[in-house]
């Protein structure tokens, strides 16, 4: 081995695994301390990826949220409607009694108008101002891409009003046929208004309860109109089973990306922990080992004295 006093080869190997050392120290040190093993720019790209999609996805759940709101108030109104016709039906049958009087009817004809009322001002009804019962579908998001959605049927209650079954169109606004044309058609007679001389509704039962003709017209549309209220309800039941399955495999989405992420960028700390001890000695002994190189010059001055 050539001594020399320009060139000392021991030292700069020594140097240089030390600088190797000291740099896995380092990386071992700033992924404990963040938690994170991302170093490098295509990791961190991947991460990012991972991390938008469950975003969307989030993003959809909060989507199906607000359309199981949507559905929860349709279900609540239709709820109530189907109350308000079962009422208005027992009312319409005492009124079709031949010993009651006129004056009774005509107080059993105060509580249906109310009734009434209630039923014209429920299917007017809108969420965050999107009707209620205008037949239109709504397309939900339900997923992480353009394509991923989910369509709400539209529930139609507010056709313009005929008394001519044959006239009736048996069409939701969307253009879509009605599956139920003949039950909405008697639900319309019962909500129909009376008109004034300029054909303007006057908010008064065209089929009123306080003489037993109008109790018996009444009576004959009712049975119907609450099966089309019922049908709704249970459209409306499909609706939210199909949003609660929705839910559940977004749920299953996020997890599994969440654990595709975790695998990229979560340091095993058990695993870590090792590295840095086994680290902090290779550069303690890298470093005692460079003092020793940096002394092989001095042995020439031996010689030379």
């Amino acid at each position: 081995m050539t001594i020399s006093i320009n060139s000392n080869l021991a030292a700069d190997s020594a140097a240089a695994f030390m600088r190797v050392h000291q740099e896995n120290l380092d990386k071992s040190l700033s992924r404990l301390s963040s938690g994170s093993k991302v170093d490098a720019v295509t990791e961190s790209s991947e991460v990012q990826r991972l991390s938008a999609i469950v975003k969307r996805f989030q993003s959809a759940k909060t989507n199906l949220s607000n359309a199981m709101s949507f559905t929860q108030t349709q279900a609540g109104y239709l709820t109530g409607m189907g109350d308000a016709l079962e009422r208005m039906g027992e009312l319409a049958m005492i009124a079709n009694d031949a010993t009651k009087s006129d004056d009774d009817r005509v107080a059993y004809n105060e509580e249906y108008k109310v009734l009434y009322k209630f039923l014209n001002d429920s299917i007017s009804k809108a969420f965050n101002g999107r009707s209620l019962y205008d037949g239109a579908s709504l397309s939900v998001s339900a997923g992480a891409e353009v394509s991923d959605a989910i369509t709400l049927k539209g529930i139609n209650f507010q056709h313009e009003m005929t008394d001519d079954a044959d006239k009736w169109p048996p069409l939701n606004t969307d253009g879509s046929a009605m599956t139920d044309a003949d039950n909405v058609f008697h639900f319309y007679q019962i909500v129909r208004s009376e008109l004034d001389g300029d054909g303007n509704e006057t908010g008064v039962p065209y089929y009123a309860i306080d003489t037993i003709a109008g109790a018996q017209n009444a009576l004959n549309y009712m049975e119907k109109a609450l099966l089309a209220v019922s049908a709704e309800r249970a459209t409306v039941g499909a609706m939210q089973g199909t949003i609660e399955g929705r839910k559940a495999m977004i749920d299953v989405a996020i997890e599994n990306y969440d654990s595709s992420r975790s695998r990229v960028t979560d340091v095993d700390v058990a695993e870590e922990s090792t590295r840095l001890a086994k680290y902090n000695i290779l550069v303690q002994s890298s470093t005692a080992i460079l003092a020793q190189a940096n002394q092989i010059p001095q042995n020439v001055l031996r010689l030379i004295n």
